[in-house]
């Protein structure tokens, strides 16, 4: 039974410094934990925002109750035209006050704050941290390793089939000079984008790196998930692959007051640079695109279906007489493997996305 008082005294800072240490790493490792805390933190958080707005209702009620009971017992024969009409003003300013407060109060909560955020990492500003510095030392005190130029942004992409297609967000190539890919086995390599799809945040891009030549171990899957379905991405949210586990939370995406049915929002933690990595089911089918998480809540995210990724390719494919687009053989899986197992096949076609401009 997950520790409800655990989350309580994490949430207000009552626990000591070695539980607190323990509760992250567990925080960390328990995909079941992690939801259950995030859920729950964010029940207090409508609670307190509900109590908030109830004592600013009713603050408000007071004030208009106060304001306009007194124009009311106004007496017109004793006052001057210039006594009334700054008496109206001030009624008129203040009902003005209260409408728009009012207003603001009685908006869904969840509408204030859901919004989309890109998950791309701007490398300009990281690129002087300690860790950052410490890796180019490493690199130029290496006679094998190329140094290169610090790229705009990074993010992460990921092999469609072994003819040398890859796929990422638009958001993170868009008006891109040059773009490239690596990982710890495909040394940098170039890639052209060849298709873009806008509603989708959708990049087609082409690569000769040598790795891609090789049988891709996992399968687009070309169908819905349910509700609650165990889920897992791969990605850069720093200068090495990172593994992240959820669930299926919703079968459609809800930022900016749209409902976007293309996406899948999923429990998972994500962060800058996750955007253009893979989404896998537990069987290691392919199943989405990563598009960025709600900015305003925990470990609340969004994928571009496959279906939708399947679609628009396959139509781009046509209708330019593209013959080597093709799919991931259905019958290429690793669903038997241990999860350990299904990563160390899956991670090398999984790449970190250079974009420079």
């Amino acid at each position: 039974m997950i520790n409800i008082d655990i989350f309580d005294k994490y949430i207000n800072k009552q626990l000591s410094k070695e539980e607190e240490a323990e509760f992250k790493l567990k925080l960390s490792n328990d995909a079941e934990f992690s939801k259950a805390f995030y859920e729950h933190k964010m029940l207090i958080e409508t609670i307190v925002s509900l109590e908030t707005r109830k004592k600013l209702k009713k603050q408000l009620e007071e004030i208009h109750q106060s304001e306009f009971n007194n124009l009311r017992t106004l007496d017109f024969q004793q006052n001057k035209r210039g006594g009334f009409m700054r008496t109206a003003f001030i009624a008129a300013a203040t009902a003005i006050l209260v409408f728009g407060a009012w207003t603001f109060l009685l908006k869904p909560h969840a509408e204030q704050k859901n919004e989309l955020s890109e998950l791309k990492r701007d490398v300009m500003v990281l690129k002087y941290s300690k860790d950052v510095i410490v890796e180019q030392i490493a690199k130029n005190n290496s006679k094998n390793q190329k140094t290169y130029a610090p790229a705009n942004q990074e993010a992460s992409a990921f092999a469609l089939n072994k003819n040398g297609y890859i796929i990422t967000s638009l958001h993170i190539v868009e008006g891109a000079d040059s773009v490239f890919i690596e990982n710890t086995q495909t040394p940098r390599s170039m890639a052209k984008i060849v298709y873009t799809n806008k509603q989708l945040d959708l990049a087609l891009l082409k690569t000769e790196a040598s790795i891609i030549k090789q049988n891709i171990p996992f399968a687009l899957a070309i169908g819905h998930c349910e509700i609650g379905e165990k889920v897992f991405t791969l990605g850069y949210p720093r200068n090495e692959i990172v593994y992240g586990e959820g669930s299926v939370s919703s079968l459609s995406g809800a930022y900016n007051n749209f409902v976007d049915t293309t996406l899948y929002q999923i429990s998972i933690p994500l962060n800058q640079g996750n955007s253009g990595g893979p989404l896998f089911d537990e069987q290691g089918r392919l199943i989405g695109l990563i598009r960025g998480k709600n900015a305003n809540a925990d470990a609340m995210g969004f994928a571009v279906k496959s279906n939708d990724i399947a679609s628009a390719i396959t139509n781009f494919a046509s209708q330019n007489n593209i013959t080597d687009i093709h799919f991931l053989n259905s019958k290429l899986n690793i669903k038997y493997l241990k999860r350990t197992e299904q990563i160390k096949r899956i991670s090398p076609f999984v790449f970190n996305i250079l974009v420079y401009k």
